[in-house]
């Protein structure tokens, strides 16, 4: 008797792994998956068209919101029972987790996502539970403000407890400029479905810059948890942050030495068990300081570039492997880098700006075969601000060690060549402006 095909099912619709590479690996797992894609973001029928031409069973389905991913979830399990629910988008986490809650399927618990979402409810986890992380005050009204500027002490960082991206996360040094990132923070939209009405004051940890190593100081440990185990793959490092808080890039693996890989590991570990995460990717991000590893954040997914930087890398399916531990298997197999695989960010400078020239897509990939994609986020004539988002393109290589990787990102970045011009000023390159 032939055992039927697991039943998947692909919740997408925002952010995260791009369906349609999600699929190729999931579809290497099994003949029977299904997507569930929230309209909420955008027109979902290039996602269905990709779908239906790969012939798989099951079903293309659509949902508003959030709530209603759940109905329509439930709906579908009821016509062809679902064997395992994944997701890679941080918008996504909370329908997943309640599928796999309420159907008894392999996951993480509500309350577990909850935490990880909620940047406030991590930091009072971790104080209770003795993980090293950053001080911090909540500031609910703004007339907390002051007592959490004299808890806390200025410079500090001011963030929105439910977001992603680093949207809206400033550095803050007088009490009027902490007011005006208050008041800024409750005038920005999020795409968050769910609301949080709560932001952060936080010690400052100087992630900058690690000294003179040419790095910033933090780092991020990438993890899978599958049946019961926590398998850390790789530690991450980042690059130096020169426009505030807007990240610059990440390659992989790390240059740091065992020990300091061992130490941001076992961080990592710590704040994992403590939120009670226990299934699928899981994404740590780690301050280096004088006093040792401390947790800026834990995300339950991976990092926006993770699975492609995975395969360019160590030709390693790691999105294929977060698949298994939503079906309840254990990873079949670990990654073994070739080679260091470094993205790219480049972040708007603080202003309202016009692109005046970029080299166009082809040219670029066509100059450098090391390239696995170039994504610019405009075109020239396009208007940018960091209110909108945080970055004007970003690009995805792989190099034989991380100085190469670094040499051949700025030869990438000056092929761009891309030049933003402020009102009433001449254009500059993007890197100088």
């Amino acid at each position: 008797m032939t055992t039927p095909a697991p039943h998947l099912l692909l919740i997408s619709g925002i952010g995260g792994h791009a369906p349609e590479d999600a699929l190729d690996s999931l579809a290497r797992l099994s003949t029977a998956v299904s997507v569930l894609h929230l309209s909420a973001w955008g027109d979902p029928e290039p996602v269905r068209a990709d779908w239906a031409r790969r012939g798989l069973d099951g079903e293309f389905l659509t949902a508003p919101d959030l709530d209603e991913a759940v109905t329509v979830g439930l709906a579908l399990h009821e016509r062809h029972a679902l064997s395992g629910v994944v997701t890679y988008s941080e918008l996504l986490l909370r329908p997943q987790a309640e599928l796999a809650e309420r159907l008894g399927l392999p996951g993480n618990t509500l309350a577990a996502v909850t935490v990880a979402q909620s940047k406030s409810l991590q930091r009072q986890v971790f104080a209770d539970q003795g993980v090293p992380s950053p001080r911090f005050a909540v500031v609910r009204e703004e007339r907390d403000l002051a007592a959490a500027a004299r808890e806390i002490g200025l410079p500090a960082v001011f963030k929105p407890s439910l977001g992603a991206g680093s949207q809206s996360v400033r550095l803050v040094t007088t009490y009027e400029e902490l007011l005006e990132a208050y008041r800024d923070g409750r005038a920005t939209v999020s795409a968050f479905l769910q609301e949080e009405d709560v932001f952060l004051l936080e010690e400052r940890l100087e992630l900058e810059a690690d000294g003179d190593t040419g790095w910033a100081a933090y780092c991020s440990v990438e993890s899978l948890l599958a049946a019961g185990e926590r398998h850390h793959l790789v530690v991450s490092d980042r690059l130096p942050l020169t426009h505030g808080y807007a990240e610059e890039g990440v390659s992989m693996p790390s240059r740091l030495d065992a020990g300091a890989q061992a130490a941001a590991v076992d961080c990592a570990d710590q704040a994992i068990r403590a939120i009670g995460l226990t299934t699928g990717a899981v994404h740590t991000e780690i301050a280096l300081t004088p006093q040792g590893p401390r947790v800026i954040e834990v995300n339950a997914r991976a990092g926006g570039p993770m699975p492609v930087m995975f395969e360019v890398g160590a030709d390693y399916d790691y999105a294929g492997q977060i698949a298994r531990s939503a079906l309840g298997l254990p990873p079949d197999t670990a990654p073994e880098f070739s080679r260091v695989a470094l993205l790219r960010m480049l972040p708007i400078p603080a202003g309202e700006w016009l692109v005046t020239a970029q080299t166009p897509t082809e040219e670029v990939l066509a100059d450098f075969p090391e390239l696995a994609y170039v994504a610019p986020r405009f075109r020239p004539g396009g208007q940018v601000s960091r209110n909108r988002t945080l970055h004007l393109a970003t690009f995805l290589l792989g190099a034989p060690t991380p100085g190469e990787a670094r040499a051949l990102a700025d030869r990438v970045e000056r092929a761009l060549g891309i030049e933003l011009e402020e009102a009433g000023a001449p254009p500059v390159p993007a890197r100088a402006a």
